[in-house]
């Protein structure tokens, strides 16, 4: 899925909502990032978590963003305004452009999944990290994902579609070799859960429900699909049947 035009908004607005910024901080609590340290951050997209860990590096340590993506670098830029230690660019993790070891720390949010060549990418991260620097990367297995209350047939279609938006969509239940395999040791896997109960805008299922809406679209679903699947989940939440769950795993590794 390319995080362009109306993708790359609603992803966007996604990522201000109450529920990725407790899960930013969860993230960001867990890297402990440090005064003075070499960050990287791979699928930076709108900049929020980059300018988090820029804050915590102070103007003498480095948080490089990257995103394959112009309109997320462009977000990012403006939301880096003014703090030094933010540096948003545009780059592909499977060649990038920094030396061996030049990174104390890197951290991926939702991003590694979306890489074809994940092993390739997995080696270039640790590349430029140094010998014991931390790489943490969270991502979903997204067939685990649950949605109660529209018409189950609704839903099937629109996750019918939404099993393609990534390259490897359950990246979690095979990440551990794979650190392994590309020089990784240390590993650990941490449930970063998120329930909503309703389906208003402070709710990830809200511009998730979009996101996935925008991508079936794009995808050639039926026409109306989209939009009586985004209807039928706020009929849902006025009858107070709405309910979704999906369980983000936060990976931790050690650079050998």
């Amino acid at each position: 899925m390319e995080f362009t035009g109306e993708i790359a908004e609603i992803q966007q607005q996604l990522a201000r909502c109450s529920d990725i910024a407790a899960r930013r901080l969860a993230v960001a609590q867990t890297l402990a990032p440090r005064r003075g340290e070499r960050l990287l951050e791979i699928g930076c997209g709108a900049g929020l978590l980059l300018r988090e860990l820029a804050l915590a590096v102070g103007p003498h340590g480095l948080a490089a963003g990257l995103d394959i993506s112009p309109d997320q670098i462009g977000a990012a830029e403006a939301e880096c305004t003014g703090i030094p230690a933010a540096k948003p660019e545009i780059g592909d993790v499977r060649a990038l452009g920094y030396g061996d070891a030049v990174f104390d720390a890197a951290v991926a949010v939702q991003a590694v999944e979306y890489v074809p060549e994940v092993e390739t990418a997995l080696a270039e991260i640790r590349r430029v990290l140094k010998a014991g620097g931390r790489f943490h990367c969270l991502a979903t297995n997204w067939t685990s994902s649950f949605w109660h209350g529209p018409e189950i047939g609704l839903t099937a279609r629109i996750a019918s579609a939404w099993e393609n938006h990534a390259a490897h969509p359950n990246l979690p239940a095979r990440l551990a070799p794979m650190l392994a395999r590309a020089g990784f040791t240390g590993i650990r896997q941490l449930p970063v859960p998120i329930v909503n109960a309703d389906f208003g805008p402070a709710a990830f299922a809200y511009w998730l429900a979009r996101l996935m809406a925008a991508h079936a679209a794009r995808e050639g679903t039926a026409p109306g699909t989209a939009e009586a699947w985004l209807a039928a989940l706020a009929a849902a939440d006025a009858e107070g049947e709405f309910f979704f769950s999906s369980v983000p795993i936060l990976t931790t590794a050690i650079a050998a």
